[in-house]
């Protein structure tokens, strides 16, 4: 064997050991790439997996807390149907205003409100603390000859509406308020909460109650002829 066949064979066995090499890195490069496509494949598949659970769970609770909702609503209101009834059947003399009261507390009662407070509520209405005046108006008294807007008065910003009525002094005109002082007026008052009504002879005082806060409203007779004056007290209930 020759110079030249010696080098043909070194160089034959060098090429098949660099195409062995490349052949090698070939099946592993295609080995960690079917490897990565696969794993990528299963972590969206998982990651989709999840998000559609998440979803059915959220709209699970979804579901849940509306159903939830409403079965409170049923309970407060079937509560409050059972204290009213129950505080109903204690009411026996047929006085309307009593019965109307005890609703009320029911409905209190009903909210979850503690009996402690509305016992509180209720005696602090004889005495309420820290009273402050917030307002002061007068508004003309309606009677069977005049009527018209300067009979209703918006206090508080529009938060409470007054309107009185009484009977006509015997110079009351169409054009000319005048009431008989004398003479009991009726006062409705509208507020968020209801309405109430009053009636007495002047001066006298109402009030109503608004969260943790009395409104005193006292009416007495005013300088302008026809006309009473509205004075709103704000008084704290704690």
């Amino acid at each position: 064997m020759d110079y030249f066949q010696t080098s043909e064979r070194y160089r034959k066995q060098e090429m098949r050991k660099l195409f062995s090499t490349i052949v090698r890195l070939s099946v592993m490069a295609l080995c960690i790439w079917i490897g990565w496509f696969w794993g990528f494949n299963q972590r969206a598949a998982l990651t989709a997996s999840s998000n559609d659970q998440i979803i059915r769970l959220t709209q699970q609770n979804e579901r849940l807390e509306q159903r939830l909702a409403t079965l409170s609503s049923e309970l407060q209101a079937e509560k409050q149907k059972r204290v009213e009834s129950e505080l109903l059947l204690e009411t026996t003399d047929g006085n309307s205003a009593q019965k109307r009261l005890n609703r009320q507390v029911a409905r209190y009662l009903a909210k979850g409100i503690d009996e402690d407070q509305i016992s509180l509520a209720l005696k602090s209405l004889s005495s309420p603390l820290r009273c402050r005046p917030i307002e002061t108006t007068d508004i003309a008294v309606a009677t069977s000859f005049f009527a018209g807007r300067e009979s209703m008065a918006e206090l508080i910003g529009g938060g409470i509406r007054v309107f009185m009525e009484g009977q006509a002094g015997r110079e009351a005109t169409r054009d000319k308020p005048w009431f008989d002082p004398s003479s009991p007026v009726s006062v409705r008052i509208a507020y968020l909460n209801g309405e109430k009504i009053h009636t007495g002879t002047l001066p006298f005082e109402t009030s109503i109650i608004a969260d943790t806060w009395l409104v005193r409203i006292k009416v007495t007779e005013a300088g302008l002829q026809g006309y009473a004056t509205l004075t709103l007290d704000k008084c704290s209930l704690k």
